[in-house]
């Protein structure tokens, strides 16, 4: 789903003046003398909880950066009681280019101004956009504690179609350090804005990703294209958590109408048997439920679909039903190009295929404001039509 004309009008007078804000700022100067492949753009929220762990990784930017490397590495930084600057990070250097003062990283115009910032600044042939703080899956991410806002994946879709339209310039990569974003919905919500999504489907520890490595690998290989790095970053985040249960996927946004398309007649069939498969559904969605994605906000439902889908095929004893969830199932093994994860606790391996997602147990527990904040995926597919179906079965 595009963003709506009045809604794009309304956002780009606001960025104006927030960009208007974010040029006339103190700046150093950011010129390069080539173009490097690739600007890695950090929208660090860490005014909140998570607000020590921001100049660790911060640092750990630095550290992992050649000296005169082909790369740029602009960080936004809002902390706790603190004011917000903008740093452009370079081999054992961490430079304030602008001082912003308060900003509600919780705000797409915010996030709309940055990325037109950070992309206008700093050229590049690709960019990475990596917003770095809380996640609640398909309730968003960036919760700013100061202003009480936070962003939906609409918000950040709408915040990223923005900055692209106005710069004339594409993100390759939008990568969540942030838990529990590796959900369909939330690649559906971005699928139109980037060419690969990077989240995991539980929780992310406070020390985030291995940004050392990260940057160390782009000064490496700095032509590396968005599915290489997405691919390295998986591997290495996994291998920097050795004693902790982790995981982390790599999202190619273009199989995501094929993945949606395959799911929608996955839901569509159960829908239609509901009442015949009411407990072989629920079954199967308490034994795909992921069971380490508490945080901010309470308690997530999220499964992971291709667990769901293996055991509906496996026990619902139908042809039918068995060929849609193998077609769901292959879908999604496109889709999900890199994955990876430790088995620390428990029948975690049974659970990890990539993507995970929303589905509450039963009518009291689901929250409306699912459809607001994934209103593209709600409007588009069938999942929500088949939960509601399953709910009044029940």
């Amino acid at each position: 789903m595009k963003v709506k004309a009045q809604h794009a009008k309304a956002l780009a007078s606001i960025v104006a003046v927030t960009l208007a804000f974010f040029l006339s700022a103190p700046m150093a100067s950011a010129s390069k003398n080539s173009r490097p492949s690739w600007t890695f753009m950090v929208y660090l929220d860490a005014d909140n909880s998570l607000d020590s762990f921001g100049p660790i990784n911060l640092q750990q930017m630095s550290d992992g950066l050649a000296l005169g490397a082909s790369v740029n590495v602009v960080v936004l930084m809002d902390r706790l009681n603190l004011p917000a600057y903008v740093y452009e990070v370079t081999h054992q250097q961490i430079k304030t280019v602008q001082s912003l003062g308060e900003v509600d990283m919780g705000s797409p115009e915010t996030l709309t101004s940055f990325a037109m910032f950070a992309m206008k600044t700093y050229p590049a042939t690709r960019f990475f956009l990596d917003l770095w703080d809380h996640g609640g899956g398909c309730t968003g991410v960036c919760w700013d504690e100061s202003s009480g806002h936070h962003l939906s994946p609409h918000d950040v879709e709408k915040a990223v179609a923005l900055a692209e339209s106005s710069v004339k310039k594409h993100v390759q990569v939008v990568g969540f350090d942030a838990c529990m974003m590796g959900m369909v919905e939330v690649c559906y919500e971005l699928k139109d804005v980037t060419d690969v999504v990077v989240g995991s489907e539980i929780v992310i520890p406070g020390y985030g990703w291995p940004y050392t490595q990260l940057m160390a690998y782009l000064c490496n290989y700095p032509t590396a294209d968005a599915y290489n790095l997405s691919s390295e970053l998986v591997k290495e985040y996994v291998a920097f958590y050795p004693r902790s249960t982790v995981q982390l996927s790599a999202i190619n946004e273009a199989s995501i109408p094929d993945l949606t398309e395959s799911l929608d007649s996955f839901a569509n069939t159960l829908k239609g048997n509901v009442y015949a498969y009411q407990g072989v559904i629920a079954g199967a969605r308490g034994d795909a439920q992921q069971e380490f994605i508490l945080g901010t906000g309470g308690s997530y439902f999220y499964i992971d679909l291709s667990r769901f889908a293996q055991l509906v095929g496996e026990r619902g004893g139908n042809a039918t039903v068995e060929a849609l969830s193998e077609d769901l199932r292959n879908e999604l093994d496109v889709a999900v190009f890199a994955e990876a994860h430790t088995a620390q606790l428990g029948n975690l391996d049974a659970k990890e295929f990539g993507l995970t997602i929303n589905f509450p147990p039963n009518i009291q527990v689901y929250s409306a404001r699912y459809e607001a904040d994934v209103p593209c995926f709600v409007q588009e597919t069938s999942w929500l039509s088949f939960l509601i179906a399953y709910y009044s079965s029940m």
